[in-house]
């Protein structure tokens, strides 16, 4: 039996992180119930999956059985995930982890439209920077709400971010603990403000490199290269195109709004995303992308300088 009780869990949206949330939730050994809006992003989403899945049988095979995982441990996590379009299917899950982007009105929508469906259970958000007090009061059962930031790449990453609301009870926060740990993450306890803990330090540590890099100061790939010194595995302009271009400026906007003038988005960054040229997701941010491997610097970025 799992630390948290839960044997169920679903998820809606099978997107960036939604299908790494699905992947890990299934290779953990729970039932997964993953919801979007039509098969074919379901199509897209599982393909996603399988594919990760079958990275980490090759390095287990590559490795001796060091790392990775076994061939039969792949078809169990994929025996253990089903897919639907319709939300009332989740209603027999035991805990629900919302994970569609990070549009506070999308968000406030889809946790009206569960409660409608009768499920009272356990709510989480994956989101990065958005009110969780405010998301819980869309579902209406803010005691049985919180917020779950998970690390993209989410089958790599081991922490998660967790965050309660104003009204999140006792028993719903010791739940996503004991949830973390069956997940094998590791808990990051956060206060429900602007940019929670995690966002707060990294936007504006991201922000401040795509600044170094529109004046002309330095490369992206030198940029990138500084932060090797300070022991990051990945610097601050690939990973933000793996997080996503256009949640990152969601983040500097909601930090700007709350802390003020210091938080502003950078120009290059507002402009790479009204271009949509949003880092993995689209193919092109920093840098270009072949599927999931960088395949050069975007010419655009290059060209751009702010004197």
């Amino acid at each position: 039996m799992s630390e948290s009780g839960i044997t169920k869990i679903g998820v809606i949206g099978i997107g960036t992180m939604g299908n790494g949330i699905a992947q890990v939730a299934a290779q953990s050994g729970f039932d997964t119930l993953v919801m979007d809006v039509n098969d074919d992003m379901l199509k897209r989403g599982m393909g996603i999956i399988e594919k990760s899945l079958e990275r980490l049988v090759n390095a287990y095979e590559k490795s001796g059985g060091e790392k990775g995982i076994t061939a039969e441990d792949k078809d169990a996590a994929l025996g253990r995930l089903k897919t639907t379009t319709i939300l009332a299917d989740l209603r027999d899950c035991d805990f629900i982890i919302e994970a569609v982007p990070e549009i506070p009105k999308l968000k406030e929508d889809i946790n009206k439209k569960i409660a409608e469906t009768g499920y009272d259970k356990l709510l989480v958000s994956n989101t990065s920077g958005i009110s969780i007090t405010r998301l819980a009061a869309a579902y209406g059962k803010p005691e049985l709400f919180m917020g779950m930031h998970f690390m993209n790449p989410v089958p790599m990453q081991a922490g998660v971010e967790i965050i309660r609301g104003l009204k999140t009870s006792d028993a719903t926060y010791d739940t996503v603990v004991k949830l973390c740990h069956d997940l094998g993450k590791i808990e990051i306890p956060a206060e429900d403000k602007a940019g929670f803990a995690i966002n707060r330090m990294w936007v504006p540590f991201v922000n401040e490199a795509i600044r170094v890099v529109e004046e002309g100061i330095a490369t992206v790939v030198d940029v990138d290269k500084c932060t090797l010194c300070l022991g990051h595995r990945m610097g601050p302009l690939m990973t933000a195109d793996y997080v996503g271009l256009d949640t990152m400026l969601f983040i500097a906007n909601v930090l700007e709004e709350e802390f003020g003038s210091a938080y502003k988005a950078s120009p290059l960054l507002k402009r790479m995303v009204e271009s949509g040229q949003l880092g993995t997701k689209t193919g092109i941010g920093f840098y270009k992308w072949d599927g999931f491997k960088a395949a050069g610097i975007n010419p655009d970025v290059e060209r751009y300088r702010i004197k």
